[in-house]
C-alpha cells in the first residue's frame, strides 16, 4: 500500500494533536466531524484521516477551519469485499456491511507508519465507535484512545454490555425473547429482534464476526468516551450506566450539529429550492404539518410506501414526505393531496424543515442524528424504528414521553388504518401534551450547548482532558 500523503495543519507546536478517525458512513461521519470542528476552534490541532472516496465530505470542515489537517488513505484491498463496492456505506448493500466494517482495520498499518513519520506528534487519537482497532494503534504510540459514539449513550452501554457477555437465546427460534442488562439504570429489556443487527449475526469463530467483536472490547480500553448526546435526554445513562459498566467517563456533547451551529448544506444540495418549501410550509398553522423520512439507508419496500400514503390520504394531515431512491410513491397518490401534501425525492433540508413553526411531528425511522434534530426543534416523533440504534432510540423517546409508536420493523407493513389514527390524533388534542414536552425537550437541548450548559461544559472537560496529556 502506498505511503498516505499528508495535509499539514498550521504550526501546532506546543498544542495537543489530535488524529481523529471516522467511520466511514455519512451518519456517523459529520457528527465526529462536527466534534472535530469544535476542537479546532479551541485552539488544538486536528487531523482526519480518511480514504480518498470520503474526502470531499470534509470540505465544508476545511473551509470553515484551514487549520484542520488532512492524511487521506487508500482504500484497502480485501478479500472479503467486491472489487469497486465503494468507500461509503452509502447505497452498499445491507449484507457487505459488516465485511466493510471489519475490512478497515487493515488502516491501522499505513495509519501508524503516518503517525511514526510526523514532526509534530499525535498525542491522542478520537475514532468512532465501529473503528475500535485504532485503540491497539494508540496502544503502539503511547498515547490515549477516546472513543467517540454518533449514537447515544443507552446505545454505547448496551452494545458494549452486549459483546463482553454475548448472550444467548434460551430458544434459537424465539425472536421475542426478552435480555435484560440488569447493570443499566432501570434494568431494561429488549427483544432479541431489537438487538444491535451487528451483535445477532455473531458466529463465534468466524472472521468477520471475531473482529467486530474484538473492535467493541478494545473500546472499552479507551480513556474517555463521548457521545453526541445531551443531558437532559439522557440522565440516568449520562451519569451512571458508563461509569459502572467500564469505570470511565462519559463526556455527553451534543446536539453536536446545534454547538457548532447550522450548516446549510450539511448532508448534501436540497432536491428542493430551500425557499419553495418554506413558502409551501407558511401556508399551515403552527404545528399542523406531519414531515416523514426513514433516512438514507432503507428504501421502503413497495407494500410499505403503499402504507404510508394510504395512511397519509386517511388521516387528511398536512405533510412533507422525503423520498429516497427505490422507494416507489403510489400513482395518483400526489395529484389526490397535492393541496396538502409535498413530496420531495431524493434530500431534503431536514433541518429547516423541522424547524419550521408549522412542523409539529416527525414519523421517522429514528435514526439518531434525525432523533437529535427533532428533539432540538421541539418536534413530537411517531416512531417506527427499523434496525441498528433505532429500537434503543424508540424507548429513550418513550421515556421522554415526545414519541407515540406507530410500527416497528425494517420488513413490518402495519396497518394504514391504523397508522392514520395515530397521526390524527397526533395533530389533534390528544396529541398536544407530547407536543408540549418536545417543545420543552428542545429547549433543554438548546440550553445544553449555550454556555454553563451541560454539553458545553463536557466539551470544556474534554479539551482540558485532551490538553493535559501534551
Amino acid at each position: 500500500m502506498d505511503m498516505p500523503q499528508p495535509t499539514c495543519a498550521s504550526n501546532g507546536d506546543g498544542k495537543p494533536h489530535v488524529l481523529v478517525v471516522p467511520y466511514p458512513a455519512q451518519g456517523h461521519m459529520l457528527p465526529l466531524l462536527d466534534l472535530a470542528a469544535l476542537l479546532a476552534a479551541r485552539g488544538l490541532a486536528i487531523t482526519v484521516a480518511v480514504t480518498a472516496g470520503n474526502a470531499p465530505l470534509l470540505a465544508p470542515l476545511l473551509a470553515a477551519w484551514p487549520s484542520v489537517g488532512t492524511v487521506t488513505l487508500p482504500f484497502p484491498s480485501s478479500p472479503l469485499l467486491p472489487v469497486g463496492c465503494g468507500e461509503n456505506t452509502k447505497d452498499l448493500p445491507g449484507h457487505l456491511f459488516r465485511p466493510f466494517m471489519a475490512s478497515l482495520a487493515a488502516l491501522r498499518a499505513p495509519l501508524l507508519s503516518w503517525c511514526n513519520a510526523q514532526s509534530r506528534r499525535v498525542t491522542v487519537i478520537v475514532s468512532e465507535l465501529f473503528t475500535g482497532w485504532t485503540q491497539p494503534l494508540a496502544a503502539e504510540l503511547g498515547v490515549p484512545h477516546v472513543t467517540f459514539s454518533s449514537a447515544g449513550v443507552l446505545y454505547l452501554a448496551l452494545s458494549h454490555s452486549l459483546w463482553r457477555h454475548v448472550p444467548r437465546r434460551r430458544r434459537p427460534d424465539d425472536d421475542d425473547e426478552a435480555v435484560t442488562f440488569p447493570e443499566i439504570p432501570g434494568s431494561p429489556s429488549f427483544p432479541w429482534r431489537q438487538l444491535s443487527g451487528l451483535f445477532r449475526q455473531h458466529v463465534a469463530g468466524d472472521e468477520v464476526s471475531e473482529a467486530i467483536r474484538q473492535f467493541f472490547l478494545w473500546n472499552l480500553d479507551s480513556a474517555y468516551f463521548v457521545a453526541n448526546s445531551f443531558s437532559a435526554l439522557e440522565a440516568a445513562y449520562v451519569e451512571r450506566s458508563l461509569p459502572d459498566l467500564m469505570a470511565k467517563r462519559v463526556f455527553a456533547v451534543g446536539p453536536l450539529s446545534d454547538a457548532v451551529g447550522p450548516c446549510s448544506d450539511r448532508g448534501g444540495k436540497s432536491a428542493v429550492p430551500r425557499a419553495n418549501v418554506a413558502s409551501w410550509l407558511n401556508a399551515f398553522g403552527d404545528g399542523s404539518v406531519v414531515y416523514i423520512s426513514f433516512g438514507t439507508q432503507h428504501a421502503l419496500s413497495p407494500a410499505q410506501a403503499a402504507c404510508v400514503a394510504d395512511a397519509l390520504a386517511k388521516s387528511s394531515a398536512a405533510f412533507v414526505w422525503v423520498v429516497r431512491s427505490g422507494t416507489a410513491v403510489p400513482d395518483g397518490f400526489e395529484a389526490a393531496t397535492a393541496s396538502r401534501g409535498m413530496v420531495i425525492r431524493g434530500w431534503a433540508p431536514q433541518v429547516e424543515i423541522l424547524r419550521h413553526r408549522a412542523v409539529g411531528w416527525f414519523l421517522t425511522h429514528c435514526g439518531w442524528n434525525s432523533v437529535l434534530e427533532a428533539a432540538a426543534a421541539g418536534v413530537a416523533m411517531l416512531t417506527w424504528p427499523m434496525g441498528a440504534d433505532q429500537f434503543t432510540n424508540a424507548f429513550l423517546l418513550a421515556e421522554a414521553g415526545v414519541a407515540v409508536p406507530v410500527a416497528e420493523g425494517a420488513e413490518t407493513v402495519p396497518d394504514a388504518g391504523q397508522v392514520a389514527n395515530a397521526i390524527a390524533k397526533a395533530i389533534g388534542k390528544e396529541g398536544k401534551p407530547v407536543r408540549e414536552r418536545a417543545v420543552e425537550l428542545g429547549l433543554k437541548a438548546a440550553a445544553a450547548v449555550a454556555k454553563g450548559g451541560s454539553s458545553r461544559s463536557d466539551l470544556e472537560d474534554l479539551v482540558r482532558m485532551l490538553t493535559m496529556v501534551v
